[in-house]
């Protein structure tokens, strides 16, 4: 065995992949720029972002399940009881804080602070159905964003029993008859001349990227070519990530060409895993931002209602600030939201989760080399 694939070989007996929760800061940062100040080339940029979450999720989640499929078939664990410990680990992870948010949000809105939408809107939001609301009817509120966790979840509940179902050898299969579903709903969507919201938000069109991760989480200690697998080729992968989006943005048409710079991004991730002592992944490790990449999720439910020219005058503050200056304010109230949400309830129940032993063994280590 080479040097090389020792190093790789080795990644996966760490509990944490290092420079991951950088990618997931990176990834909010897009996020945010192109919700606070919206433009063609900030969309795009977002667009990118919310693609890259889904990469790194689709990653994750190939991961957890290729785990437990084995466990099945070693005969340590069944269908029903994989399934179970999958759904409750990703409901502990997930639900908590976004129940708690639309909560908080309906209170809110009995007192006129914040505009939820129509009752149909609001029910959607409650049950994973966002996204399938907005192409329907348009984006509307400030709740747009929760298109993607939406898809997230149909996506969790379709793949998950397929992919414990099947022999553990087919899982690249599975997530290659996933991207081809993309493909065709790519076609789909053109030849019926959809909107392009429709391009956006839509679970079909957007299984592949989550598909694409998950081939990236299948093959990740796959040794790569050297010339693959340095900090020059990381760093050319990610200014290609960036310049794409921007290249194409003034045209409007990245949500419909766009999907495919999911394969850099899924190349990125396996880099990274294979490249965990590198400059690049050390730079991804620096605390701040690894610490915005750890409380990402609830920075990206919290950030676009968070509204400094709407707060500013509730604390007495009347003053009209630079809209640069703005965003900062609002970047800050969102970070310190997202750390008390990480601080008293997501880690709190992750805590709870682990003592209680919902999941077995093996789904905990591939949870915890990720998050």
């Amino acid at each position: 065995m080479s040097k090389h694939q020792k190093k790789v070989s080795s990644v996966s007996l760490h509990r944490r992949v290092l420079g991951f929760d950088g990618l997931r800061a990176a990834a909010f940062l897009m996020v945010f720029i192109s919700h606070k100040a919206p433009a063609p080339w900030t969309d795009a940029l977002g667009s990118a972002g919310v693609w890259l979450f889904f990469v790194l999720s689709g990653f994750l989640i190939a991961r957890i399940l290729a785990r437990s499929r084995d466990e099945i078939e070693a005969g340590t664990s069944s269908f029903s009881m994989a399934l179970k410990a999958f759904y409750l680990r990703r409901t502990a992870r997930i639900t908590p804080v976004y129940y708690v948010f639309l909560t908080v949000l309906s209170v809110l809105a009995l007192r006129r602070l914040v505009d939820l939408g129509e009752e149909d809107r609001q029910l959607a939001n409650w049950f994973y159905l966002a996204n399938i609301y907005i192409e329907w009817h348009g984006w509307r509120t400030d709740l747009g964003h929760l298109w993607s966790l939406a898809v997230e979840e149909q996506f969790y509940l379709a793949f998950a029993p397929l992919a414990l179902l099947l022999p553990r050898r087919h899982f690249a299969k599975l997530c290659l008859c996933l991207i081809g579903v993309s493909v065709l709903a790519h076609v789909f969507l053109w030849v019926r001349g959809a909107w392009i919201v429709s391009f956006d938000v839509d679970t079909a069109a957007n299984l592949g990227l989550l598909a694409l991760g998950g081939l990236a989480g299948l093959w990740a200690e796959c040794p790569l070519p050297r010339r693959l697998a340095n900090d020059a080729a990381i760093v050319l992968v990610l200014t290609a990530l960036v310049a794409l989006p921007l290249g194409v943005a003034d045209t409007g048409l990245w949500p419909v060409v766009g999907r495919p710079s999911g394969l850099l991004m899924a190349l990125l991730l396996v880099q990274i895993i294979q490249c965990q002592y590198s400059r690049i992944v050390r730079l991804l490790e620096i605390s701040w931002i690894r610490e915005i990449g750890l409380i990402s999720y609830g920075a990206y439910l919290f950030h676009p209602v968070i509204h400094a020219d709407r707060l500013l005058p509730l604390v007495g503050i009347h003053i009209q600030l630079r809209h640069s200056v703005m965003m900062v304010i609002e970047l800050s109230i969102t970070l310190v939201l997202a750390e008390l949400s990480w601080r008293l309830l997501e880690r709190p129940v992750r805590a709870l989760l682990r003592s209680n032993r919902v999941a077995h063994a093996g789904t905990c280590g591939a949870d915890l080399q990720i998050r």
